[in-house]
């Protein structure tokens, strides 16, 4: 099972990271700096009202991933960048087609990368990530098993009360937690469905099958089924409708990115690398995925610092964490503030919940250099 990069996909949805940054709000000019990752989240940021968006990640080929989907934005409509990118259903002749108009929109290394992987971006971009192709494997051995139509019924239903009822009919089963802690157990999770580095920090005090199924309740029970695309795409492997995208691909986001694609700026550089070259002042908001799973503690505090040197006054910064709810640095203590209330009251209507969310914010002056 190969792939080109971790992530097809961000797993975070936008709308938390937007409320934790206050993005949008009137006469906001908000410079926001962002893990790149799948693409997906600077572009959306973009969408939601950032005035512009630098996008940093140490990966080359999920930069690469990040590029092409603002190019599908610039250069083709929105029905046409949904299916090229792999959301819904497309032929791989009218991808191969799409590609190439889009090829002219990216750098020279891109343009080889993809004309490199074109059968990749012929099956969707989107999938060719470690991740995205585990999770179809895992529906493609599991659901002879147990019914195609499986998922289905969440998709049927119209309230929240009518998702909970079918969940716990269909899903609340002792065999469907044992495969999830056969699905999930570290050994094979890491060998085949993540990057290993993501799991280094985990405490092995709960089965991580277990925590997975109990977010994997709330991602099928806390938001509407269809209108969440992080979970139509876990289950279906698709999206229902072109409203059911992430927000640069809705018809309004769609629109302000293309108008403002040039605001976006990718560097392919690791966090602190970039944050040690920043100016001070170059941003005031930062998403920075959950970078407390990848960085040990004594990476994490100088990042904070970093963030706290960097970034224009006040700020606001929204990170999450799977395994590990790292503390903030004890000289950072009432200078940077996270609010937990907040973290918690997002996590609940959160559309891929399986994070913990910290939103923070920067309010003191700095200290002179």
């Amino acid at each position: 099972m190969t792939h080109l990069y971790n992530f097809g996909l961000s797993q975070e949805d936008e709308r938390s990271e937007a409320v934790a940054l206050g993005l949008g709000a009137a006469g906001s000019r908000d410079r926001v700096l962002s893990i790149a990752s799948a693409g997906d989240m600077p572009l959306s940021l973009l969408a939601l009202g950032a005035e512009a968006v630098i996008a940093v990640d140490v990966d080359p080929r999920q930069l690469h991933l990040a590029r092409l989907k603002a190019a599908a934005v610039r250069r083709l409509d929105r029905e046409e960048a949904i299916r090229f990118l792999g959301f819904m259903p497309a032929s791989r002749q009218s991808r191969r087609r799409w590609l190439r108009e889009v090829l002219p929109a990216l750098p020279p290394d891109g343009r080889l990368f993809w004309e490199w992987h074109e059968e990749d971006a012929a099956g969707g971009a989107i999938w060719a990530g470690r991740y995205e192709r585990y999770i179809r494997w895992l529906m493609l051995l599991v659901k002879p098993l147990v019914g195609f139509r499986l998922f289905e019924p969440l998709f049927e239903c119209d309230t929240l009360p009518e998702q909970r009822a079918a969940f716990e009919r269909i899903f609340d089963r002792p065999k469907y937690r044992a495969i999830f802690r056969l699905a999930f157990h570290p050994r094979i999770y890491a060998r085949r469905g993540i990057d290993p580095r993501s799991l280094q920090f985990r405490s092995a005090e709960r089965s991580l099958g277990d925590q997975f199924f109990d977010r994997f309740r709330a991602l099928c029970t806390a938001t509407p089924a269809r209108a969440n695309h992080l979970l139509q795409l876990t289950a279906l492997g698709r999206v229902l409708s072109l409203d059911a995208v992430p927000e640069y691909l809705t018809s309004r986001g769609f629109a302000a990115v293309r108008g403002r694609g040039e605001r976006l700026a990718f560097h392919e550089e690791d966090l602190l690398g970039f944050l040690e070259r920043a100016p001070r002042g170059a941003g005031n908001k930062a998403h920075l995925s959950n970078v407390a799973d990848w960085l040990p503690q004594v990476r994490f505090e100088q990042a904070m610092r970093l963030l706290y040197a960097r970034m224009a006054s006040p700020a606001r910064l929204v990170w999450r964490y799977i395994h590990v709810d790292r503390a903030l640095p004890s000289d950072l203590h009432g200078k940077i503030h996270i609010d937990r209330a907040l973290g918690a009251r997002l996590v609940e209507r959160d559309r891929f919940p399986f994070y913990g969310i910290v939103p923070a914010r920067i309010d003191t002056a700095h200290e002179e250099a």
